[in-house]
């Protein structure tokens, strides 16, 4: 007997959201959004300057509740009670936001001449029981309060952190206990940076990828080497020519080559590849062969992510000062994974090595400074201090051991890659790599540059970053092959 198939709805658990923390630097107010879209308007200055996150985020529930027959349903628990919003009543009220689960507390704010006005419901959450507790494998949240309503200028801070709410006290903050009972709590990125580049539009010349009226954001940048744009035939079952694949260890089908392809001779010249069509890549394949080259000894293919380092009048101020005006200390994080499939060095005094660098700029002399850590290479490793030969730029470089004076090295050390290196895995020798800067390491770098260039600023908080890049570079004649994936800069709370 025939019948109709029936399809069958099956819904989820409610997602959480994030309610991501931000701090005035020049009002000393926190506030507390679940808005995504209000994060982004607030990071591109929307609500004025001075406001950065502080670096903490708890997990709540949206502020409505999941629909009958919707796609999402709330746990035996519940989905929470509703976070209301009030912000200081213009003209009456501080310059400031409050949050309450508490309905009387709520109500009472709600009253003419409270001084608050309701904005909306932020998120919902759970509360703590009459004992002020949270159930098993929640997280509290504490409310503190600034206690300076005679200047009205109160502002509460919601932590869950033991050590920052101690510290909110040590500073003359009121603990006012548990007020949420949230299902989740982190330190997340002040700010993050990741190197996802479109390779059908960004392969480029170095200069054009530093210019930041023509890029701004994440480019592979090609130093004295044509660009290798032109896409390589893709082949059903996706497949890419061994002779690639043995030179960088990945087996992708997105191949960026020189000129005609040509199976014969494209994979020895310059290339680039991706394992997923057009799209941000964040694993990436790279070859360096300066068989091409022009007429520097330096050669380079490098995935870079360039920032604004300048601002027109009357427009918003985002350029990158990691160690500027903050809630709290903090550090620089540099992370990525990178394998060496091939190694090679053609003539007396070549050299071929791998590093990421950030180049700062100071902004009170307008002098540019570089930083590297050496990665791998034919070159012995060792800590560096010279001008660059083609920008007289300062370079302070070191290498990842535990002893360097300016990183905290969190992953693999150095690779000793000597000329004629071929991994013996098929994806390449090497792994995942971390390094940490805080601003004391910092203030080392800089004092270690300004021995070659006195000009530098002597304070950490006069630099801003112009751009990060992963250089893979061949002085004089060779051949790199390495893939990177995750190439990601980050600012976190120390």
């Amino acid at each position: 007997m025939g019948g109709s198939a029936r399809a069958f709805f099956t819904a989820s658990p409610q997602p959480t959201v994030p309610v991501v923390e931000y701090y005035n630097v020049y009002l000393n107010h926190y506030f507390l959004t679940a808005t995504a879209d209000e994060a982004r308007a607030i990071e591109a200055g929307s609500a004025g300057p001075g406001w950065v996150r502080t670096g903490w985020s708890f997990d709540a529930y949206p502020p409505d509740p999941p629909r009958p027959y919707g796609p999402y349903y709330c746990p035996p628990t519940g989905c929470g009670k509703p976070v209301s919003r009030f912000y200081g009543t213009p003209g009456v009220g501080p310059n400031s936001h409050f949050y309450t689960a508490d309905p009387s507390e709520a109500a009472g704010l709600e009253q003419p001449g409270s001084g608050w006005t309701f904005e909306r419901v932020e998120f919902s959450i759970d509360v703590p029981d009459a004992t002020g507790q949270c159930m098993t494998g929640q997280v509290p949240v504490y409310r503190l309060y600034n206690n300076r309503w005679m200047y009205n200028d109160s502002n509460h801070r919601y932590v869950t952190d033991a050590g920052e709410r101690a510290r909110m006290v040590a500073r003359g903050w009121i603990d006012e206990g548990p007020r949420f009972c949230a299902y989740g709590a982190a330190q997340i990125p002040i700010k993050s940076f990741r190197v996802a580049i479109d390779l059908e539009h960004k392969i480029l010349p170095s200069a054009t990828c530093e210019d930041e009226s023509v890029n701004r954001g994440p480019c592979m940048a090609v130093n004295n080497l044509p660009a290798p744009t032109t896409p390589y035939p893709i082949t059903v079952p996706f497949t890419t020519p061994k002779a690639f694949f043995d030179r960088t260890g990945m087996d992708v089908p997105f191949d960026y080559v020189l000129g005609a392809p040509d199976p014969s001779t494209s994979p020895s010249h310059v290339f680039v590849q991706a394992p997923y069509g057009f799209a941000g890549q964040v694993l990436l394949g790279i070859h360096v062969d300066t068989r091409d080259r022009g007429s520097s000894a330096y050669s380079s293919i490098n995935p870079l992510y360039q920032f604004h380092t300048t601002i027109a009048p009357g427009t918003f101020d985002d350029r990158f000062f990691p160690f500027g005006p903050s809630e709290s200390d903090t550090q620089l994080d540099v992370h990525y994974t990178l394998n060496v499939k091939t190694i090679e060095t053609r003539g007396e005094g070549s050299a071929a090595y791998g590093h990421p660098t950030l180049e700062f700029i100071d902004q009170r002399s307008g002098h540019h400074l570089y930083f590297t850590v050496l990665t791998y290479g034919t070159v012995a490793p060792a800590d560096y201090l010279a001008p660059d030969v083609g920008t007289g730029k300062v370079i302070v470089g070191t290498t990842y051991r535990p002893d360097s004076p300016y990183i905290t090295s969190l992953g693999l050390p150095t690779l000793p890659t000597p000329s004629g290196f071929v991994s013996p895995n098929f994806w390449g020798w090497g792994g995942y790599f971390e390094f940490r800067m805080d601003r004391a390491q910092f203030q080392r770098v800089i004092d270690a540059a300004r021995t070659v260039d006195p000009a530098l600023s002597s304070s950490p908080a006069d630099y801003l970053v112009d751009n990060f890049h992963f250089n893979n570079e061949v002085y004089g004649d060779g051949e790199i092959g390495v893939n990177l994936a995750d190439f990601t800069l980050e600012l976190l709370r120390r």
